[in-house]
């Protein structure tokens, strides 16, 4: 087929975008990418700056607050991994950027590859570096994260201090991260009150003030 149509009743926000209102408007598979790529970035753009308050970053420790906030971690270990981060001199401390954010999220789309390269150095018994780490990246994401991402991760997850990182611990949290983020899809589909980005991105504002 040269193009995706809609086939049946029911009218949705996302049918609308796609289709036009009368619902005979066609769309092509780069056309279909390019949407649903759009819908994943205005979404992570809502999440990041309900945490920014206007600014163009947000800082390591709300970055990890934001990964933290609705998974069945109890509050004393999210404590533990908070003060790591706030215990450290100011100067390795770093602002994450909402391109770095989308970096991050994307890698919890593609985590079950990155677990089984990370699965990989628990085989060979190989202490996990930051250079292992990002090769890790890539192979599941096809690009590398930028340093500061790599750091943040290294000084919560490498309990040891001995730049090696905890990847059981690191997985088992990032999991609870992405159901977490299932969450927040259901709540869209549930909740959502009219159409287009507006709409969509008052919903998730929203979810991330009451959960």
């Amino acid at each position: 087929s040269s193009g995706i149509n809609a086939e049946y009743g029911a009218t949705t926000s996302m049918q609308i975008l796609l289709f036009g209102r009368d619902q005979t408007q066609e769309v092509n598979f780069e056309q279909f990418s390019k949407f649903l790529h759009g819908i994943q970035r205005q979404c992570l753009k809502a999440e990041f700056e309900a945490y920014s308050s206007g600014k163009d970053y947000i800082t390591d420790d709300e970055f990890m607050r934001l990964l933290l906030r609705r998974t069945l971690i109890p509050d004393i270990k999210k404590a533990r991994y908070i003060d790591r981060l706030e215990s450290r001199p100011a100067e390795r401390r770093n602002k994450i950027i909402f391109h770095q954010f989308c970096q991050f999220m994307n890698l919890l789309n593609d985590f079950p590859d990155f677990e089984v390269a990370i699965r990989m150095f628990a085989i060979t018994k190989k202490a996990l570096t930051k250079a292992d780490f990002q090769r890790a990246v890539k192979a599941s994401t096809g690009t590398e994260f930028d340093q500061e991402l790599v750091d943040v991760v290294f000084d919560v997850f490498d309990e040891d201090n001995d730049n090696k990182l905890g990847h059981d611990e690191f997985i088992k949290v990032m999991k609870d991260s992405i159901k977490s983020r299932n969450a927040l899809s259901q709540h869209i589909q549930s909740n959502q009150n009219g159409t287009g980005w507006a709409a969509y991105q008052t919903c998730v504002k929203q979810f991330m003030q009451t959960h």
